[in-house]
């Protein structure tokens, strides 16, 4: 979660720039001080959460002398456009 959260502050940097600074501000359990961005770190934990991948049905592919699941890296990479993400690179 940790790289989610940093990813959460950089996009508050990105919106808002040094306005933001002292809202990033946590108490000693981790939340924010600041009301407005503990509830948008909470939507934004819930939307990473909300993700999910429909990769379909695996083939089997034969690694180290066992068969494991394996899905191609094409049928990946279409699942993951399909749920509205972006890969690496794309940009």
């Amino acid at each position: 979660m940790e790289e989610s959260r940093k990813q959460f502050e950089l996009e508050i940097n990105k919106k808002f720039g040094d306005l933001i600074d002292q809202r990033i501000c946590k108490n000693s359990d981790g939340d924010y001080m600041a009301w407005d961005m503990q509830v948008a770190w909470w939507a934004w934990q819930e939307s990473r959460l909300a993700i999910a991948v429909n990769l379909g049905k695996p083939i089997y592919v034969k690694h180290n002398g066992d068969y494991i699941h394996a899905w191609p890296a094409y049928n990946v990479d279409i699942a993951i456009r399909a749920a509205g993400l972006t890969v690496k690179g794309d940009r």
